[in-house]
């Protein structure tokens, strides 16, 4: 049997795991799914920061280090015409502590409803993934592990409260538009009056799906959190595409991500960002994957290279053994860890101008 456990594309976080049918009135259908992710591992890295500005190996046990853990239920109901009632609602927690994730939202990774059809597209509310997320889940060689695009820049898993976004199909090609009244209800007091554009956000993206070929593009921009920094803004520019020839996909991208937020400038500096991969499928429950993501920092003169290799092997159809493996090299004045460039953002931090090696061993199950 042949699986394909990271190859999908948003579809993992929309439906993963077992259907719940529910009956509704003769001219309606709905269903309801409940569905998961536990993912739990050891970790092990080389020259994580101290308290006293000096660095040392670390070992912990981690969680969510192959996939995020999650569990959620996603819905609709067919009311008619075409259209269709959605839902979505999902949980992200600590498989070591148990504890909520995304701020301590219960449904921190996605809290949204909405209306879809097969000729008009979806349109949805609420809390949502970008279309960064979105997009480039697909576009990630190592699968958005925690050594993946995420380290390379938080946004690649980026979500907005408080959010309107439209999603459409013509032949080939899908467009997903978003606006956010206020990007992180959580962290900033948003809406603010009178001051329209306070933690706002602006998202536009498309890519082009046909046969083997996937190719990509998103624009995201959110303002300053607080009225003096609001005409200043976080603005990224990301282009990328897939090739699969056989058991083999090919992959490559680039970010330009420039900032004058300046109280996001540690989390997000201004960089540009070039990566490229290659995922390949050796025996059906077997897959390997690497990468090289580089960066190069404008306002430090810093830059840095991380590489990884993933190797997943499925037990089952729903529960896999994995271990990712990272290096990354700073440049003197840089200091981007195996899991980001600063905290928060980073899980594990490094030593300014320091290598780190990082390794991660675990166990996933979906339901």
């Amino acid at each position: 049997m042949k699986h394909k456990p990271f190859a999908g594309t948003s579809k993992v976080l929309f439906a993963c795991g077992i259907g719940i049918g529910i009956s509704g009135a003769a001219q309606a259908q709905s269903s309801v799914t409940l569905y998961g992710i536990v993912d739990s591992g050891v970790t092990y890295v080389t020259h994580a920061a101290t308290a006293q500005g000096k660095s040392g190996a670390q070992v912990a046990l981690g969680s969510g280090n192959r996939l995020n853990s999650r569990w959620g239920f996603t819905g609709k109901e067919d009311i008619g015409n075409g259209l269709r009632a959605i839902f979505t609602l999902e949980s992200g927690m600590a498989m070591n502590t148990g504890a909520l994730q995304q701020g301590g939202r219960l449904f921190g990774r996605q809290a949204f409803v909405g209306l879809e059809s097969n000729t008009y597209g979806a349109l949805m509310l609420g809390r949502q993934m970008t279309p960064m997320y979105r997009y480039f889940l697909a576009l990630d060689p190592l699968g958005y592990s925690s050594y993946g695009l995420s380290a390379q820049d938080a946004q690649f898993v980026g979500r907005a409260d408080n959010s309107v976004s439209y999603l459409g199909h013509v032949g080939p090609f899908e467009l997903n538009a978003l606006y956010s009244f206020g990007y992180d209800a959580v962290t900033y007091s948003v809406p603010v009056a009178g001051s329209f554009r306070v933690s706002k956000q602006y998202d536009i993206g498309g890519r082009f799906l046909q046969g083997p070929l996937n190719l990509t593009f998103v624009y995201e921009q959110r303002q300053g959190s607080v009225i003096a920094s609001s005409g200043d803004s976080e603005r990224r520019y990301v282009v990328g595409g897939s090739y699969q020839i056989a058991k083999a996909t090919l992959y490559g991208g680039y970010e330009l991500l420039l900032n004058d937020v300046k109280s996001t400038l540690a989390a997000s500096p201004p960089q540009s960002m070039a990566f490229a991969g290659l995922r390949y499928q050796a025996t059906p429950a077997l897959d390997v994957s690497a990468a090289a993501y580089y960066h190069s920092y404008r306002d430090v003169d810093a830059h840095a290279l991380s590489t990884g290799l993933n190797a997943d092997y499925w037990l089952s159809k729903r529960t896999a053994l994995y271990t990712d493996i990272t290096y990354v090299i700073n440049s003197s004045k840089a200091a981007l860890s195996a899991t980001g460039w600063a905290t928060p953002v980073a899980t594990t931090t490094v030593a300014t101008g320091s290598n780190q090696l990082a390794v991660a061993i675990g166990v996933l199950h979906k339901f």
